[in-house]
C-alpha cells in the first residue's frame, strides 16, 4: 500500500489550502515550457531522471519506446485522446476543458483526477494544439436514460470484464467521437490511446483469459479510426499497466498490442506510430535506488487521502509522486509529457 507522506508538523487548513491553490493555479489554456533536464526552477524541481528506452517496431520483438513515422509533435494542430483517468480532463466529448484549478473541498482540478493538467494536456499546451479529450475518469457519472450510474475505471471493452460492467470503454469512446462527424485533417491530427491499467486490474478478479482479447480491441479500434470517414494516420500509444509491477499476463497484453501496431504500421498505407512506455518511469521511481528522490520527489506516495476531499492532505503537494492514491500528481503528469516528447525525438526509427 502506498505510504502517505508525513508532515513534520500538523497541517493547518489555511496552510494546506494556500499550498494547494498556489500549486494548482495553472489554467489548461496556458502554454507551458518545453522540457529541460534537471531544472529545479521548473515543475517544482520534479524532473526526469531517466531517458527513453529506444527500440524498433517489430511484429515479434519486445516493447520499447519508439517513433515510427510521427511528425515533430509541434506539427499537429489537433490531439484526440482516448483512455482512463490518467488521460481524462474532466469531459468525455472532446469539448474544451475546465481550468485545471482545484476548487475545495474537491481534490480534482477542473474534474481531473489530479491537481493540475494531465500528461497529454501538457503536450497539447506545449505544441499549441487543440485538445479533444474522450477519456473517462474512474468516478465519472454516466447518465443512462434518467438514472445516474457510477462508472468504473475505463477499459478496452467492458463486456470482457464482469467486474467492469458499468465502465466506460475504448469502443464507447470511439463511438462518441465518430458520432460527432468531426472533420479533422488526418495529416495534422494525432490520436492518443492509453488503456491497460484497469483491464489488467480487472483480470485479477475475472481471470486473465480475456487479456489477449482486450489487446485486440485496442488494435481493432485503431483500425476503426484509420478507416473512412476519419482516415486517421498518426497514433501515439502509451502504457503503464502495472504501475511499477510486472506480471506475465500483463506483459503479454502489452506485447500483443506492440507487435500488432507493427503489423498495422506496415500493412496500412502511411500509418504512423509512436509508442511510449511509462512503466519505465514507475519502475525507476518505485523500484530502484535512489528511486523517487532522483526525480526530486519527497515521497513515492499520495498527498490527498482519497478522491473525494482535500481535507487531511499533506502540506507539500508539489513533491509527491501521486496526488490521489494511485493517480499521478500534476508534477508527475508533466514529466510523463516530457518523457513522450523526448522519446518521440530520440527514438525515431524507420
Amino acid at each position: 500500500m502506498l505510504g502517505h507522506p508525513k508532515s513534520s508538523h500538523p497541517t493547518t487548513w489555511s496552510n494546506m489550502l494556500g499550498n494547494l491553490l498556489s500549486s494548482t493555479a495553472i489554467l489548461s489554456s496556458l502554454a507551458l515550457a518545453a522540457p529541460t533536464a534537471n531544472n529545479t526552477g521548473r515543475n517544482d524541481g520534479i524532473h526526469l531522471a531517466i531517458g527513453p528506452t529506444c527500440g524498433r517496431l517489430t511484429s515479434t520483438g519486445n516493447t520499447s519506446d519508439l517513433n515510427a513515422g510521427l511528425w515533430d509533435l509541434k506539427r499537429y494542430k489537433t490531439i484526440v485522446s482516448f483512455g482512463d483517468s490518467y488521460t481524462a480532463g474532466g469531459v468525455r466529448d472532446g469539448s474544451p476543458l475546465a481550468p485545471a484549478v482545484i476548487m475545495p473541498p474537491s481534490p480534482k482540478a477542473g474534474g481531473r483526477t489530479t491537481n493540475g493538467p494531465v500528461w497529454i494536456e501538457y503536450i497539447a499546451n506545449d505544441t499549441s494544439a487543440r485538445f479533444m479529450d474522450y477519456a473517462v475518469r474512474i468516478d465519472a457519472i454516466y447518465w443512462a436514460a434518467t438514472n445516474p450510474m457510477q462508472v468504473g475505471g475505463a477499459v478496452t471493452n467492458k463486456t470482457l470484464w464482469p467486474s467492469k460492467s458499468t465502465a466506460s470503454d475504448f469502443i464507447e469512446q470511439v463511438g462518441i467521437f465518430l458520432n460527432q462527424s468531426n472533420k479533422l485533417d488526418p495529416l495534422t491530427t494525432l490520436y492518443t490511446v492509453y488503456f491497460g491499467i484497469n483491464d489488467v486490474s480487472a483480470s485479477h478478479t475475472d481471470g486473465t483469459g480475456n487479456l489477449p482479447a482486450a489487446a485486440q480491441v485496442v488494435l481493432d479500434q485503431i483500425k476503426r479510426l484509420a478507416s473512412p470517414p476519419t482516415n486517421a494516420r498518426s497514433f501515439l500509444v502509451t502504457d503503464s499497466y502495472g504501475r511499477g509491477k510486472q506480471e506475465p499476463a500483463g506483459e503479454a497484453y502489452k506485447k500483443k498490442i506492440f507487435n500488432g501496431l507493427a503489423k498495422l504500421h506496415y500493412g496500412l498505407p502511411f500509418l504512423q506510430i509512436g509508442y511510449a512506455d511509462f512503466g519505465y518511469i514507475w519502475n525507476a521511481v518505485l523500484n530502484t535506488a535512489p528511486g523517487y528522490a532522483a526525480f526530486g520527489y519527497n515521497s513515492p506516495g499520495a498527498c490527498a487521502l482519497n478522491s473525494s476531499t482535500i481535507v487531511g492532505a499533506c502540506d507539500d503537494p508539489d513533491h509527491t509522486f501521486y496526488w490521489i492514491p494511485g493517480h499521478p500528481s500534476k508534477q508527475t503528469h508533466r514529466i510523463m509529457g516530457d518523457y513522450v516528447e523526448l522519446a518521440m525525438k530520440k527514438c525515431r526509427t524507420l
